[in-house]
């Protein structure tokens, strides 16, 4: 994955990271979410889209972080795709675990909770997983 100052090739071609801004921005119209991230496992940002005025990108990724040994604790017994947890002002943080590019990465999005997010963001990972 390419470093967030990079915006295109030289040859003109799209950077995976584009590729997956632009699905952020496409299945997140109309409000669906305030914000999203996404996090190679060593918690270097990838993408993002949005900005949330209650979470920010540091919030996201100390709290996704916090979550792993939970997901690596139920994995062995019950595997884990995501978890959701209801914040403030009604808004949820979702954490998805998504394995892409050889390794495990994380999809965090803060949901204003006005519309539904589930499909959008399955489709979301489908574009990540399809520039893999």
């Amino acid at each position: 994955m390419e470093n967030r100052a990079t915006t295109t090739q030289g040859n003109g071609k799209t950077t995976a990271q584009e590729t997956i801004e632009r699905a952020m921005r496409f299945f997140g119209e109309k409000d669906r979410w305030e914000s999203m991230y996404l996090f190679s496992s060593e918690g270097l940002l990838m993408a993002r889209e949005g900005k949330s005025d209650t979470y920010n990108e540091e919030n996201l990724l100390e709290f996704a972080f916090s979550l792993i040994e939970t997901v690596q604790l139920l994995g062995g017994n019950v595997p884990v795709k995501e978890i959701a947890v209801r914040g403030k002002e009604r808004k949820m943080l979702i954490f998805q675990y998504i394995e892409a590019w050889g390794e495990s990465i994380i999809l965090a999005a803060v949901i204003s909770g006005k519309r539904g997010y589930r499909r959008a963001m399955n489709q979301v990972v489908k574009q990540i997983q399809k520039v893999n």
